[in-house]
């Protein structure tokens, strides 16, 4: 009989679409049947033409929440089968190629709360409730096609009535792969330093979670067991608590993230945006880092106690999160306090996932563990954005967000399966084929042993469960870095394509702005730490012409050396050095700061003479650096940053503190040659004779940014003067996660008639590398290239 077969591609696994297709179908007098195969969702109808289109519409608009549908085909077919009765939900099927998204982990539902809360239900206070519209998916699942048995729950044998739950089409926990219960699912414990278990009714409480809410309120530090890890969590209103926390975590200023009870709790704390609540409320329940509220006395009163000022030291903002899963939404329902909610790890390492690890590496931080029986097949960690006057800017890209398919612009189709592996810093590596580009969540700092182990567990990890084997392999250029070396150690050399840093920034500004392939050339702007350059040199402060297939840079900051190389990015006054010398400012000013500053006159003479000679001091156009000066200067962070971005990050919450915001900032020259260049010098002799004088620091700090900002304008409108077409302009690099400068800048492009291109969907700094080189090396190959062309 003549039917058809339609393949349905996109997140539609473990997020309740097979029962949404019954539902459809069945509504619609259908006979049939669904399955899951390796590449998406299978649909067989007995039908004719008018009937299946119209299925296809009617399942379009009841769309699950968690689902993303990125392809419908229907095709005409021979269906050999006598037709089935009805319609039917039939067993997956495995399959060569493997394109079906993997679900993201999902806050719990507004359903769940409901169930977790009710004295009457049978999931009362049960910390593992969830169903096919929230609850882990990423952190659990070992293999695809994602059925119960190829995930950490299949250890959890279901009882009776969980059975009957998971086998009824048209109960929301229809193949929920996590569904358990008190009876038969995973199981919470609570432990002392000495591994001890704590009996609950030992001491007249009802549960796990209820001590440990009482320990929390005590100022004692606990890891709990997440979804994808482990978080240290103590009172954050709590000033010794917080101060114990930093001291034992060895992390002396990095901000902490708080989780709140509920946006009542939010909303006394803070200004959120309608956004950034939409956004703490979604299913992939992020950290918003957002303003924190102006406390009056009378305000102080009426919300208890305050968040302690060592929670986010020397920053008017916050990042909050409500609570994703049960277990977090009892323990802050029972405590009643806003809780410092952190990675669980020793700085710089990743976060710790498995029970035996966590008693191991956290000892002497956590005075007590809850933990739970469900295995984290792989980790992640929570994802932060950042309120800004233009939307929600992605900081952190992990948890709830990733590995949600990223749709590729047109022409990128027929791309070859490309692996790339990002960068050193903030890694996230990237899988990218005709149907999608999968970015993966964020992984860290790749020069720590522990975060490297990770990624290469990651990475084989995502290689397996995609069936992924790459034709083209996408590494940054620069020869030293670890992800680099790996990529020509262990792939064939003719498959690698080497892409410049900046190069790679902008093209994943591009992908995300959904530009196609063969779209003109736009004028990226790449402001950032520093990328190895193709001419060898450190960038970091650049204006590039730029496509899929290459780039032309063309301006770019005025270099200047960085005195003691990586130490230059550590501490902060070396930058200063080096830019009062760079920029030929009054001797006695120099003097003057240096000493206000309480910078040695030895270490002064030492640096000055690396960089007369030349000597371990390579020259770079890093904007970042420029902040670092700049911060120094101001007394900001002077001598030594505790995490990366300190000084920067500082600097612009310092700036934010000024009520002059419509003032003209410092100037800077633009000097035009054989490459047009930002050069700052004209700021420095003014800023040191507002600083001497007495000048508000805030006012400086404000009148940099706005400087900055009108400096980038201005070269933008002069470069655009040479080009024969209005180039839209793309901003991207981790200095564009300063919100100031961000918002200035776009402010003075628009005046100017200019179209701006900014992230919102990947992170502006390196977390969003890989997603560009895998474009790029995409293009390329397209194209017939082997190489990034460059000028």
């Amino acid at each position: 009989m003549t039917g058809f077969r339609i393949r349905i591609r996109g997140v539609v696994q473990g997020v309740g679409f097979r029962p949404t297709v019954w539902r459809v179908a069945r509504g619609l007098s259908l006979q049939g049947h669904v399955l899951n195969d390796g590449e998406g969702v299978i649909v067989e109808l007995w039908c004719d033409e008018t009937l299946a289109i119209k299925f296809v519409r009617a399942l379009e608009l009841e769309c699950p929440p968690l689902a993303t549908i990125t392809s419908v085909d229907i095709d005409s077919a021979s269906l050999t089968s006598p037709p089935p009765d009805s319609f039917e939900i039939v067993e997956s099927h495995e399959s060569a190629q493997i394109s079906a998204g993997i679900p993201v982990d999902a806050a719990v539902c507004p359903q769940c709360i409901e169930e977790t809360l009710d004295p009457s239900s049978r999931r009362y206070r049960y910390p593992f409730t969830n169903c096919t519209h929230c609850g882990p998916r990423l952190t659990i699942t070992k293999a695809l096609p994602y059925d119960r048995p190829k995930t950490s729950m299949a250890t959890f044998p279901l009882c009776d009535a969980c059975e009957q739950e998971y086998q009824n089409p048209a109960n929301r926990r229809f193949h929920a792969q996590p569904v358990a219960c008190a009876d038969c699912g995973p199981t919470l414990r609570l432990f002392d330093e000495n591994q001890r278990k704590i009996e609950p009714d030992s001491i007249g409480a009802t549960d796990a979670i209820e001590v440990a809410a009482s320990l929390l309120k005590q100022g004692k530090i606990i890891a709990v067991k997440g979804l994808g890890g482990f978080h240290l969590a103590c009172d954050a209103t709590n000033n010794d608590a917080v101060s114990e926390l930093r001291r034992r975590k060895k992390r002396p200023a990095k901000p902490f993230a708080v989780m709140m009870r509920d946006m009542e709790q939010v909303m006394t704390h803070c200004l959120a945006s309608e956004e950034g609540a939409q956004s703490l409320r979604s299913a992939a329940s992020p950290v918003v880092i957002m303003p924190l509220r102006n406390v009056t006395t009378s305000h102080h009163e009426s919300i208890g106690p305050e968040i302690s000022p060592y929670v986010a030291p020397d920053l008017a903002e916050l990042g909050v999160m409500l609570p994703s899963t049960p277990l977090h939404l009892l323990l802050c329902r029972d405590a009643d306090i806003p809780l410092v909610m952190t990675s669980a790890n020793l700085s710089g390492n990743p976060q710790c996932t498995g029970n035996d690890e966590a008693f191991s590496e956290l000892e002497g931080i956590a005075d007590f563990w809850l933990v739970h029986n469900r295995d984290i097949v792989i980790r992640a960690d929570d994802s932060v954005l950042r309120q800004t006057e233009l939307g929600l800017q992605v900081i952190r890209r992990a948890r709830g967000l990733a590995p949600s398919p990223i749709p590729l612009p047109k022409g990128f189709d027929q791309a070859p399966q490309v692996l790339a592996l990002g960068g050193e810093v903030k890694n996230a590596f990237c899988l990218l084929s005709g149907h999608g580009a999968i970015l993966s969540q964020y992984i860290g700092d790749l020069e720590s042993l522990k975060v490297w182990d990770d990624f290469q567990y990651t990475l084989a990890h995502y290689q397996s469960l995609y069936r992924f084997k790459p034709e083209r392999i996408a590494v940054d250029c620069h020869p030293e870095y670890i992800a680099t070396k790996f990529a020509k150690s262990t792939f064939d050399t003719k498959a690698l394509v080497e892409v410049q840093h900046h190069h790679a920034h902008i093209a994943a500004c591009m992908g995300e702005n959904n530009l196609p392939i063969d779209h003109e050339k736009v004028l990226g702007v790449v402001l950032d730490g520093l990328g190895f350059g193709s001419d060898g040199t450190f960038w970091g402060g650049e204006f590039l012409l730029a496509d899929y297939l290459g780039f032309e840079r063309i301006g770019h900051l005025l270099p200047v050396s960085l005195p003691g190389g990586n130490q230059a990015i550590i501490q902060p006054w070396r930058n200063l050095v080096a830019w009062l010398n760079k920029s030929n400012v009054d001797e006695e000013q120099k003097s003057a700061l240096f000493a206000q500053l309480n910078i040695d006159g030895k270490d002064i003479n030492t640096l000055t003479a690396m960089i007369d000679n030349g000597l371990n001091s390579p020259r770079s156009t890093s904007t970042g650096r420029l902040f670092d000066a700049v911060s120094a200067a101001l007394s900001v962070c002077i001598h030594q940053q505790s995490y990366e971005g300190q000084a920067a990050i500082e600097l612009e919450a310092l700036a934010n503190q000024s009520t002059l915001s419509e003032q003209a900032g410092y100037p800077f020259n633009i000097l035009c040659g054989s490459s047009t260049q930002m050069d700052p010098s004209p700021m420095w002799a003014i800023l040191l004779e507002d600083l001497l004088s007495g000048a508000a620091l805030s006012t400086i700090a404000m009148k940099f940014h706005l400087g900055l900002a009108e400096a980038i304008s201005k070269m933008v409108v002069r470069l655009s003067q040479s080009l024969d077409f209005p180039a839209k302009v793309a901003l991207s690099g981790g200095v564009f996660q300063n919100k100031l400068l961000l918002e200035q800048t776009v402010i003075r492009l628009k005046q100017q008639g200019v179209e701006v291109l900014i992230h919102q969907q990947v992170p502006a700094n390196d977390g969003g590398l890989a997603f560009g080189q895998a474009l790029i090396a995409a293009a390329v190959s397209l194209s017939g290239n082997t190489v990034e062309q460059r000028a």
